[in-house]
Formats: structure tokens, sequence, C-alpha cells
């Protein structure tokens, strides 16, 4: 029996045992067919490519380990609940023994309807979706989503998404969104109400994922006791703009990482039609490393500049960048460096250290998901770059990261130390809950 051995020689070590597994796993062996049985509406071609290389396996080592790719890859689709590839042994010829596999799959169903809570959309921001989706139309894999979302940010908001997969090529696809939004931007108390139509097309190259994708939004901004910079913003807006967003991603966790890397950046163009003109690039960049005494280090960098392009047209201030936070310099409030206008030019740093906490996992399981945290914050904003050197923010803390969930929440001590008088500081206790942080 194949996998008492795999028990035999993992656990116990045994020489004999070791051996005898390494001469089954060198067996050769020939793939002479692949039946794949349970297909209804996906259409036998789109699987039948991640099924083909199982036909090249030489042993049965590298058949396992075809077999379980094949499977990983069949699971991407999202088309299939159930997914089970048995090989069953034909006999031997030739000093080759002889298999077919078959695979047997169940197809998810074609309705689907459910809610969820996210935390996508911004730091202290939580959202509840409600959504239905029809799977596969036409056999090939193509779908279609309806959302409804209502939040802390987004007062309440609508969403169709239609999403095609490229077959041709892995990890890329189609989609086309329509959607209308009224958000509530609580830092400076005035509404965004928002038509737009985004065509985005995503793809694998260069080491990460690309996303390129086209706009065309309609935009009110409007709202009640806000100051008298902010009413002459008010009115209609029309943007019609490109973009492309590049991210590689090597961290060992999304929420809490403490090996590898991330790097971003976002470039977009406006102009083509409306009132706005201006080209836009952000940068965010976080390098982590295992340090000493259980301790992981964390380097982080963000920048941002928008340079306008006419002098007709002029950016908004729903383009426009803000700084401060948890989740960005801590110490202060959200957006709190630059209110209440934002500003064209940006950047923000960060130098932490974490490590989990002094208790046993099984101390009510603290120790699993808590970590101590020690942070420097540095970053500024203005409209011009001498504004971007001249007296920076600081802020310096310790406090408690924990992972919830798909969230990460921290509770910090933040204490500014470099700050000017138009900024809205938070000394003390400083609560965060999202998933991007500095």
């Amino acid at each position: 029996n194949l996998l008492h051995l795999l028990r035999m020689g993992s656990h116990h070590g045994d020489d004999e045992t070791n051996a005898i597994l390494l001469k089954i796993l060198q067996h050769n062996i020939r793939v002479k067919s692949v039946q794949i049985d349970g297909l209804r509406r996906v259409q036998e071609d789109i699987v039948v490519p991640h099924l083909r290389p199982l036909l090249k396996a030489k042993n049965l080592y590298s058949l396992l380990g075809l077999v379980g790719k094949t499977h990983d890859d069949l699971e991407v689709l999202d088309a299939f609940e159930k997914i089970d590839i048995n090989i069953e042994h034909l006999g031997k010829k030739s000093d080759v023994n002889e298999v077919m596999l078959r695979v047997a799959v169940s197809e998810n169903r074609r309705n689907t309807f459910g809610m969820n809570v996210s935390g996508d959309r911004g730091l202290n921001d939580g959202s509840l979706n409600i959504y239905g989706k029809v799977r596969n139309l036409f056999g090939r894999l193509e779908s279609v989503r309806v959302n409804y979302v209502k939040g802390t940010k987004i007062s309440d908001g609508c969403s169709m998404i239609f999403n095609k997969p490229i077959l041709s090529q892995k990890n890329s696809n189609f989609k086309v969104v329509a959607s209308k939004e009224n958000m509530l931007n609580r830092t400076a108390n005035y509404m965004t109400s928002d038509v737009k139509t985004n065509m985005v097309y995503q793809v694998g190259m260069l080491g990460g994922k690309n996303e390129f994708e086209a706009e065309a939004l309609w935009q009110q901004i409007h709202g009640g006791n806000v100051s008298m910079k902010i009413i002459e913003e008010f009115g209609h807006h029309l943007k019609c703009a490109v973009r492309h967003k590049y991210v590689r991603d090597t961290r060992d966790d999304l929420l809490v990482p403490t090996t590898g890397s991330k790097h971003s950046i976002e470039t977009e163009l406006a102009g083509f039609m409306g009132d706005v003109n201006h080209v836009k690039v952000n940068v965010d960049s976080q390098i982590n490393t295992k340090l000493f005494l259980g301790y992981s280090g964390a380097l982080s960098f963000r920048a941002g500049l928008i340079h306008e392009l006419s002098e007709n047209r002029r950016t908004w201030i729903t383009d426009k960048f803000f700084c401060g936070g948890p989740g960005s310099v801590r110490g202060f409030y959200e957006d709190g460096i630059g209110r209440p206008l934002g500003g064209t030019m940006h950047w923000g740093a960060g130098v932490s250290l974490s490590r989990k906490l002094p208790f046993s996992p099984h101390i009510w399981g603290l120790g699993k998901f808590m970590r101590i945290n020690h942070f420097v914050n540095a970053g500024n904003l203005g409209n011009d770059r001498k504004d971007l050197f001249v007296d920076p923010r600081v802020s310096v803390g310790s406090g408690v990261i924990m992972k919830i969930a798909n969230f990460r929440m921290e509770i910090n001590y933040a204490v500014p130390i470099r700050y000017q008088a138009s900024d809205v500081v938070n000394h003390g206790l400083q609560f965060g809950i999202g998933i991007n942080f500095m």
C-alpha cells in the first residue's frame, strides 16, 4: 500500500521502507488514456488542455506531481464543486506499467446567491455585500454577477459584472463593470454620486499581475456643511481615463507578512473627454525579512504624483492624494494630513519590527494570531515639490497586530513627533482594521 509506505517513511525514517518507496516511485509508467466524466455545461475543449500534460508522465513520481498540478488548475477555473482524479492500473507491458486516469468532476451550481462582509474598500471601512451570480452562461466559463453594497463609506451602491476568462492565456480574463455608488467622505463631510463603466483586462506578465483598464465616469460632488473651497468643486464632472496597474507579490502572508516583498505601480491617463486632464502615478513597495529573537522587519514606501495636462481642465478633490491614519502615517486621523483639499504629490515611509506574543499558542490561542508591533512612520503631502521635503510629518509607537479572518486589526499607541498646525493629530490609542498597512 503506497499510502502506508509514505506514512512509515515520513514518521519512522526506516531505511528499508524508504528504499521500497523510492523503487515504487521510479517505476516506469505510460498513461494510455485520460477519461473525464461529469461535464454538463462546461465545454470539453476548455478542460482538455489542462489534462494533456498528464500524458507526459514517465514514472509514478512525475505522475503524482502532474495529478496535483492538474487538480489545482481545474480548481482555479471556478467551474467545479468537486474534482477527483483516480489512477487505474491496466497491466504491465515490456517492463512498463500502463495506467488510465479517470477524472470525475461535479460542476458548480449555475445560480448562486449570498452575502459577505468586505473590507477591501479602505481602512476602517466595512461593507455588506449581497450578490447573485450566474456561472457558465454559454459553456465557456462566462459569468454575470450583480452586487448590492451597503457600508460605512459607501452609503449604497450596485453593480453588474460580466467576466470572461481568456482561455488561450493562463491567469487572464476580461470583464465589463457597470456600477452606481453613493459615497460619503467622512473626513471632509461631502458626498459623491458615481455612475461609471469599466472595461478591464487582467493578465499575468513580467512576473506579476497586470491590469489594463478603461473607465468612463460621471460624478456629482455634493454635501452639507463643508468649507468654501470644497463647495467650489460641487457639481457634475465627466472623466474618461485609461490606466495600468502592475503588482508583484511574493510575501508569505497577505495580511501579516514576515518574509517576501510586494511592489506595485499604477499609472492613469485622463482627458479624452470631460473636464479632467492629467497623468497620475502611484507606487507602493514593501520588503519583509526575518531578523533576530523572533522579530521580523518591514520597510515600506509609498509615493504619488498628479501632473495636470491642461490649464482649462483641473484635477478634482476625489482624485487627489491624502495622508494620515492607521494604515499610512500612524498618529494622525484618517486623511489628517492635507485636509481639506489634499495634494497632487505625496510620499510615505515606514519601518516596523514585529514578533509573536510571548504566549504559548495554547493559551486561549493568542500566540497564533497576535503580534507585538513597533513602528516609525514619516510622510508628507503638497502641491509643489518643495512642499514634500519641508517639515515632514513623523510618528513613532507600539501596539498589537491581530489577524482575524480576512482582516488585519491593529491597536497602537502612537506619538506624533513632527506635525504642522493644520494637521489633525491622534496622540494616543489608535485603532485600524483593513488589508493594506504601511
